[in-house]
């Protein structure tokens, strides 16, 4: 995936300070193409003082998810972390609707699981995909780095269920217990240029 830095002059917020301007861009610099091969340094990726309610980007734990079963051929419900895809907007109990949102979830997994997943599968080139990972260059899968307990987590961008706002808002009564992470400008950023990626149609030089 390529960043152009136009686009991310452009869409930066002009209300943000030119200190916190300045660390954004610099920090998704590192994911324009000429970079994708260099180590990127994920600092500040995190708020380090939470809300008291769910932010788009959140980190939730063990939500429900359809996993399909395929020598029943049906869907098993299962549990999983989560990364919040739903603006903030719209999973905000006192915002009025005249047509009711669910709430759209990424299924996420820990990095460690993934790479057992990989061994087991016998993945030959599980160090190139690793590494890819982590620099951002599937557009499917985010990469989330070590939260305050050190745990690094990959999220499926394709892999997606819906819950109902009122099971978000009986979340939130324990929202410390529940919610793993929220992430700072930084993350943020980086998350929604990977989401608009994935889901975009952007012009190509193949005809499909």
């Amino acid at each position: 995936m390529e960043f152009s830095i136009d686009e991310i002059n452009r869409l930066l917020p002009p209300e943000l300070a030119p200190q916190k301007k300045n660390r954004l861009r610099e920090g998704l610099k590192q994911f324009i193409h000429q970079n994708t091969e260099n180590d990127k340094f994920y600092t500040e990726f995190y708020l380090s003082n939470s809300n008291s309610y769910f932010l788009q980007g959140d980190l939730i734990k063990e939500l429900r998810f359809p996993v399909f079963n395929s020598e029943t051929k049906m869907y098993n419900k299962e549990y999983f972390d989560a990364l919040l895809l739903s603006n903030t907007c719209d999973v905000f109990e006192t915002h009025k609707r005249n047509i009711p949102k669910k709430v759209i979830v990424a299924k996420v997994i820990t990095l460690n699981a993934f790479i057992e997943s990989m061994n087991e599968l016998e993945v030959e080139n599980a160090a190139e995909i690793l590494t890819k990972i982590k620099n951002q260059q599937y557009s499917n899968v985010f990469y989330l780095p070590p939260t305050k307990t050190s745990v690094e987590y990959v999220a499926y961008l394709d892999d997606i269920s819906i819950i109902e706002n009122s099971e978000l808002i009986l979340l939130k009564e324990d929202i410390h217990d529940n919610r793993i992470e929220s992430m700072d400008l930084f993350g943020y950023y980086l998350f929604i240029f990977k989401l608009s990626f994935h889901l975009c149609r952007l012009p190509e030089d193949a005809n499909r």
